[in-house]
């Protein structure tokens, strides 16, 4: 192994401690397939690897690694074709109760928030890929606009104007009689 080799190990492991959980996440919400979501989360990283040591440039691993994941999931979908409504219900659940910190102190309320946390879900899985996409990199990975308008190949202010619309839409989903 040459030292371009363990430089590139080197970088790609801190990348994985750094970035592996939530893009782990990010996977599992959009896929609602817990197995799936890990399978394609080490897929990514392990041919963002590839092209690295192919002399590919990755000026910045994050936004990267989540454009590599994109792909992947969009490739995902093409294959998988259409999914049953009573399937996606119950994986959508299962990723709900993965996202929830395992406190079991108080029932009731992570039954509030098993409910609430589904009743997102379900609201958010209503909108347009475009819109949903946007706002599941902003609010639940946290990317800022600039990195989100990397990883969809558009610009800050596209991205920017998508998230604002997808809100409103989310908000006149999740409150009809609010407008």
């Amino acid at each position: 192994m040459g030292v371009a080799d363990k430089t590139l190990n080197k970088m790609f492991g801190e990348a994985f401690e750094a970035y592996g959980n939530e893009l782990f996440r990010h996977c599992a919400l959009r896929m609602r397939d817990r197995e799936r979501a890990l399978e394609l989360t080490q897929e990514c990283f392990l041919r963002s690897m590839q092209y690295a040591k192919k002399g590919g440039e990755i000026r910045d691993p994050r936004p990267f690694l989540y454009k590599t994941l994109r792909n992947l999931i969009i490739d995902e979908y093409r294959k998988r074709g259409i999914v049953s409504l009573e399937k996606m219900a119950e994986d959508a659940q299962a990723v709900v109760d993965d996202l929830l910190p395992p406190d079991e102190s108080n029932t009731l309320e992570r039954a509030v928030e098993r409910h609430e946390g589904a009743t997102a879900l379900e609201a958010l899985q209503k909108l347009p890929e475009p819109y949903r996409e946007a706002i599941v990199l902003r609010y639940i990975d946290q990317l800022s606009p600039g990195e989100i308008a990397d990883i969809v190949g558009e610009s800050e202010n596209a991205v920017s104007v998508r998230i604002h619309r997808g809100l409103k839409k989310l908000r006149a989903i999740l409150e009809p009689d609010h407008e």
